[in-house]
């Protein structure tokens, strides 16, 4: 039977499994069977090599892999896949930990902190220190440790760099005191867990020899998304013998942001002298067209291994160019496409939509709840569930009805002023003795509160009332927006935070900003009290999610790993995909392209791209020129269609050859100059050196009349008599 299946493997399946000894790289195309290639493996180890499952480990990323995995061997392997060691990283330490913890001074009984109880402790000792707990938040302090340990890099020297500054210094005495809390607790972290072992081998080497003379046959799966310190793991482990046998794909190498490096897998070969190299270059997945597209944009890339996958299955239907005006008719189109779609398929499943952030599932959301159709976000919250957004929300509601004082509470110490549960609890209490609000209580003199807090409560308090007058002076809801913003030091807050977390909640805001102008674009009477009754009515509804068929809506990262036969490849312009923040330096310009590679390929019978001409950016619309990806896909795998509606008619730059041409803004057909008398308030309009925007107040008369104009967020004056401007229509 075994010797059945083994003969239906394809000629570089059969290598992958036939050569046993010695160091052995696995490059496996996306789509090209690498699980039941690393089964086969496995079995023909103990069933024709004679090997003992004990002698086998093999290790993956995930309990899902791993799981899955475990599945594969005991159906091709009934009676003798017991004793083989499939795991994960961190699990197989533990394990090792466990049989070791006297060498290494630890109770036998350690216990192991998840994400949560490490974020827990971290928050204790950040209130222990009176330290702000937003400027030092748990998540991102938990993940600055746990990278560190991940480099492999001495712990007593952590913070030890050039920089002084008084947030370092209480980062390191942070670190201290929670590696010190740990230790008394008898607890590790999943940091400590690989770094603990790697430790444990390199000072006691007859420790590591012990595993090496167990574990004869090594196998990592996911090899490119191997860190520092999970490389010297598989080093070791692999021993003199060097029976490490890595599969994976160099060209799915997404995840440097977590530490992830692609140079692992690209220098086996160096590493290991006399590696025996395999490459998977067939798809089992999705159609001629797909893959040829996918071939084709990898290998721009330099970095990489030479190969290049193909599919002997049908050509399929041609990839589905579709250019849209705005982001509203991109959402609008795709989801309609999938009700057209869905009439004879009967089942949602079959359709994901894939865009490269977070923030831009805001209008396929609207789109589907219009429609009324279930839809699911894997690996992320619905737009108005994320928690810089409930912010906001919370902002506005204390505006307009101040006697919220839920919403208050969540917002008193957002960005951190320094309010900590301690005087929030005697805020609460004096409010309650006096018959107070808690923001009549801003303005109070509470008792038990220091000097410098109660004017820190007084400043809050008066910003909120003169935001709260804006309101009440019927103020256009998005630009409160942008003052409470400016004001309350929101955007500076995030744009301090350099991390990938704090852009993702950057753009989230621009979201919610774009919504609120788009709110009053669409409505005769904007009014924001109303605005927050909707997204009130959105929240409350019955989470579509429950239902059994669903649409399911990902970012590009999220991705890796699955398959849908419908895909929609969105926001496919230049800034958006490839990503701004990578535009300038060719190294991520080759992970975005890695990227893309991943999201083509999770295609299985269709693909449809599509791009934007005119995005909002902060409530203000961008001229945009497409990905540059597309110049890398033959044109003869591209169905190219235009989606104009019947209301808007731009000027198209035509397709040309295998380039798509710069859609920028066609001024002559969309602006005009005007005379400056003419402007008024809420006016679109473009200035030759700032470009596009928004005129938000107008001051004074005649010669002297000024309007406030805001590019983004950034707000400029003008003495209109004196400003050429031209209004956008």
């Amino acid at each position: 039977m075994f010797e059945e299946e083994l003969e239906n493997l394809n000629s570089e399946q059969k290598k992958a499994v036939l050569q046993t000894e010695g160091p052995v790289l696995i490059l496996a195309g996306a789509g090209s069977g690498k699980t039941r290639v690393i089964t086969f493996r496995i079995a023909y180890l103990i069933l024709k090599k004679n090997i003992s499952p004990y002698n086998i480990c093999a290790v993956t990323f995930t309990n899902k892999a791993a799981a899955e995995m475990k599945e594969r061997i005991t159906m091709i392997l009934p009676n003798s896949h017991y004793g083989i060691t499939v795991k994960t990283f961190h699990s197989l330490c533990l394990q090792i930990l466990r049989s070791n913890s006297e060498i290494l001074e630890l109770s036998s009984n350690f216990t192991v902190y998840d994400t949560s109880l490490q974020e827990s402790l971290i928050k204790d000792i950040v209130k222990k220190k009176d330290l702000d707990s937003k400027s030092y938040s748990a998540s991102n302090l938990a993940n600055k440790f746990n990278k560190y340990k991940d480099q492999f890099l001495p712990l007593d020297e952590f913070g030890l760099d050039n920089r002084q500054d008084q947030f370092t210094k209480n980062l390191k005495d942070i670190f201290f005191e929670y590696e010190k809390r740990k230790k008394e607790n008898h607890a590790l972290d999943f940091g400590d867990l690989i770094y603990k072992v790697v430790g444990l081998f390199t000072k006691h080497p007859e420790v590591l020899q012990k595993y090496n003379s167990y574990w004869k046959y090594i196998l990592v799966d996911e090899y490119q998304d191997t860190n520092k310190i999970q490389y010297l793991l598989s080093k070791m482990l692999a021993g003199k013998t060097e029976n490490l046998c890595v599969v994976g794909d160099d060209d799915q190498s997404i995840y440097s942001w977590r530490g992830a490096d692609i140079r692992n897998i690209l220098d086996f070969e160096k590493d290991y002298k006399k590696t025996f190299t395999v490459k998977l270059e067939e798809n089992y997945r999705s159609t001629k067209t797909i893959i040829e597209a996918a071939s084709n944009l990898i290998q721009n890339n330099s970095e990489r291994k030479d190969k290049k996958i193909f599919s002997n299955k049908e050509s399929g239907e041609k990839i589905r160019l579709n250019e849209f005006y705005s982001e509203n008719e991109e959402s609008n189109f795709i989801i309609n496409e999938i009700i057209k779609l869905n009439k004879e398929i009967k089942n949602l499943k079959s359709f994901a939509i894939f865009y490269r952030t977070n923030a831009q599932s805001r209008y396929f959301e609207e789109s589907l709840r219009s429609k009324n159709l279930a839809y699911k976000i894997f690996g992320g919250f619905r737009f108005f569930d994320r928690a810089e957004i409930k912010d906001l929300v919370s902002y506005l509601t204390v505006l307009v009805n101040p006697n919220d004082n839920l919403s208050l509470e969540r917002i008193i110490n957002f960005p951190p002023r320094g309010i900590g549960d301690a005087s929030l609890d005697k805020i609460r209490n004096y409010a309650i003795d006096n018959g107070l609000t808690l923001f009549e209580v801003l303005n109070e003199n509470p008792s038990g509160i220091k000097p410098n807090m109660i004017i820190k409560l007084k400043d809050f308090y008066s910003k909120l009332k003169d935001l709260r007058n804006k309101y009440l002076n019927k103020t256009s809801p998005s630009l409160i927006l942008r003052d409470l913003l400016e004001m309350m030091g929101i955007i500076k807050h995030f744009k301090e935070d350099d991390s990938l977390e704090g852009n993702d909640r950057l753009e989230n805001i621009e979201q919610f900003l774009n919504a609120l102008e788009e709110y009053e674009e669409e409505t005769e009477n904007p009014d924001l009290g109303e605005y927050l009754g909707n997204i009130s009515l959105l929240t409350s509804e019955e989470n579509p999610n429950e239902s059994n068929d669903f649409i399911t809506l990902m970012t590009v990262h999220n991705s890796k790993g699955l398959e849908f036969d419908y895909v929609f490849l969105t926001g496919l312009e230049d800034g958006t995909f490839p990503h701004s923040m990578s535009l300038d330096s060719e190294k991520q310009i080759e992970e975005e392209r890695r990227l893309c590679y991943v999201a083509i390929t999770r295609a299985k019978k269709k693909l449809y791209m599509s791009f934007s001409k005119i995005t909002r950016k902060f409530g203000l619309g961008e001229s945009r020129i497409p990905s540059r990806f597309f110049d890398e896909i033959p044109e003869h795998l591209l169905e190219k269609e235009d989606n104009e509606t019947d209301y808007r008619k731009p000027t198209r730059t035509p397709f040309a050859g295998n380039r798509l041409q710069n859609n920028t803004l066609d001024s002559k057909k969309r602006s005009v100059e005007i005379n400056s008398d003419e402007l008024k308030i809420g006016d679109k309009v473009k200035h030759k050196d700032f470009g596009f925007g928004k005129i938000i107040d107008i001051t004074g008369s005649g010669d002297n009349r000024m309007a406030r104009v805001s590019f983004g967020f950034n707000q400029k004056k003008f003495l209109l008599a004196y400003t050429k401007f031209e209004k956008i229509n």
